[in-house]
């Protein structure tokens, strides 16, 4: 009889880890405290092959190397890209449906495997299903334009992942897609929401797969919306290329607001719970209304904003030290830097990255950033 408390406990503490980052009053939480985000994309290892068909056995421990290495350098959290453009995962039959999450079945394991060792070090972990900046594979494509391909992909891959890992303390959040406006065609729409003309000279539709707007909202929300029923605890959210498709302020307009969301998609609860953006100089200078230009209350946004992509080498000659500096003091919830495990255009060395992290690692201000090194 003895036992029955014990067993009960135990089952209390494990449902109160589940889902471990918050969203409380407008900014990240763990564990009832404020805290900041810091850490590096990922991103990949093998591009798109990184988990599903046994994949992690090829590139696991050289993730977990890299989740040690954040680890040591003070950071807390990190992007990881998933599906990506579709040519390893999910499994699809000839007709374009899909069928499975991969096709060897390891797809579950393979990610409770990174993201137990993410939980080791202290680090949440944000998944990224699909990547719109590039978007090559017609199958992918397909998904956005046919409901019942959609529909196929959210009933055989993304519940039963969702699902199998749901209640994870690592995960921080899932994401949907990098960079929607990758694979947008800019175009006029009688609904401000789907009306992407005034993007037309900014450079969105860059990967050619010329997606309307009103079908990419909806491809967003469905998702979003499955996610939110498969694990209630989990935060979501989608990423934009820029402030300019991310705030009604300091930009064209914010796509990814709940109204746009849900009447566009028409699923109720197919929304995100905080913004991301990213951003970058070009021809060594910010855009006049980046969030290196801004504070973040300046974007008029009514959730936790994560600035998800920035580098120092493409920064306007400013520091990393100082790029934090500015988001941790500048009302932001977190930074994540680009990118930890390549050299790639507008890349920082992982030591770079590194001391951006080591910088801010002591900090803790609860009337800025707040808790940045934190155990859950």
């Amino acid at each position: 009889m003895r036992l029955l408390p014990i067993a009960g406990l135990v089952l209390l503490a494990a449902f109160s880890r589940a889902g471990v980052l918050k969203v409380t009053s407008g900014y990240f939480s763990i564990n009832g405290q404020k805290v900041f985000l810091s850490g590096p994309n990922i991103a990949w290892q093998s591009y798109g092959y990184d988990f599903g068909n046994g994949m992690y056995d090829v590139n696991g421990g050289t993730l977990e190397s890299l989740l040690q290495s954040v680890s040591d350098s003070g950071g807390n959290a990190v992007r990881i890209w998933i599906h990506v453009e579709g040519d390893n995962t999910p499994q699809w039959n000839s007709d374009g449906f899909v069928t499975g999450l991969d096709n060897t079945g390891t797809m579950i394991n393979d990610l409770k495997r990174f993201l137990d060792a993410a939980q080791a070090r202290d680090i949440v972990v944000i998944p990224v299903l699909w990547n719109a900046a590039l978007m090559r594979n017609q199958n992918v494509i397909n998904l956005a334009w046919d409901d019942a391909k959609l529909q196929s992909y959210i009933d055989n891959a993304l519940i039963p992942m969702v699902s199998g890992l749901a209640g994870h303390p690592a995960i921080g959040a899932w994401e949907v897609m990098n960079e929607p406006e990758g694979s947008i065609i800019p175009g006029s729409h009688p609904d401000p929401c789907a009306d992407t003309s005034a993007l037309a000279g900014d450079g969105p539709g860059w990967s050619g797969a010329n997606i309307p707007m009103e079908r990419m909202l909806k491809f967003l929300n469905w998702q979003l919306a499955a996610i939110r029923d498969s694990d209630p605890s989990a935060l979501r959210s989608v990423s934009t290329w820029s402030e300019l498709s991310g705030s009604d302020t300091l930009g064209r307009k914010n796509y990814y607001t709940d109204e746009c969301l849900e009447r566009i998609g028409g699923k109720p609860g197919g929304t995100v719970d905080f913004y991301q953006i990213h951003t970058y100089s070009h021809n060594g200078a910010f855009n006049p209304t980046s969030p290196f230009k801004h504070s973040g209350s300046e974007f008029g946004l009514n959730k936790p904003l994560l600035i998800g992509e920035f580098s120092s080498i493409c920064g306007e000659n400013w520091s990393m030290a100082d790029l934090f500096d500015h988001l941790y003091y500048n009302g932001y919830n977190g930074g994540l830097t680009w990118m930890y495990s390549a050299v790639t255009d507008c890349g920082d060395s992982q030591q770079v990255q590194n001391d951006g992290y080591q910088h801010i690692r002591n900090y803790n201000d609860p009337n800025n950033g707040g808790l940045v090194e934190f155990d859950y």
